[in-house]
């Protein structure tokens, strides 16, 4: 690996890579949920890629530990970036996939922090819930209803 030349006044970043599973099954789309000071919310279940991991091994770990439910990975449907703290620069590839099983009785959850469940969120209704960010739940529906004309690069959508 070559050194990562330093330019004065400019910090190199760190490229955190990310996995996130767009799950929709009968007519549901599966999150984690959330707490925080602000309130409940939720996300697409997924995580950090860990060093040595492919993508697909990413995913297939986060959404069993986050959720309890081993999954399939299908085609890649979006990429986004974000820039959440100042020296990471965060890529998200998110994929569609559809319920392998779910493990019988509560499964043991590694949840994230402030984690507080999994939820299905009815696909009829999900403008109206705090999923985030924001910017993807118009792009979700599109998918589910059929929209091939959506672009798999978003940029950085909040």
């Amino acid at each position: 690996m070559l050194p990562i030349p330093k330019v004065k006044g400019v910090l190199p970043i760190k490229i955190r890579n990310s996995v996130k599973v767009v799950l929709i099954y009968k007519e549901s789309l599966l999150v984690t949920t959330y707490e925080d000071q602000d309130g409940i919310y939720h996300l697409l279940p997924g995580g950090g890629q860990r060093a040595g991991e492919t993508l697909d091994q990413t995913l297939i770990r986060e959404c069993l530990e986050e959720t309890g439910v081993k999954i399939k990975i299908g085609d890649l449907l979006f990429v986004r970036e974000c820039f959440m703290d100042p020296d990471v620069h965060r890529v998200e590839f998110m994929y569609i996939g559809t319920p392998m099983s779910s493990q019988t009785g509560s499964p043991i959850l590694t949840m994230d922090y402030k984690q507080i469940g999994v939820s299905w969120l009815p696909i009829d209704d999900l403008e109206n819930h705090p999923l985030f960010p924001i910017g993807l739940r118009k792009r979700i529906l599109a998918f589910h209803n059929g929209d091939s004309h959506s672009p798999i690069y978003l940029g950085e959508i909040k």
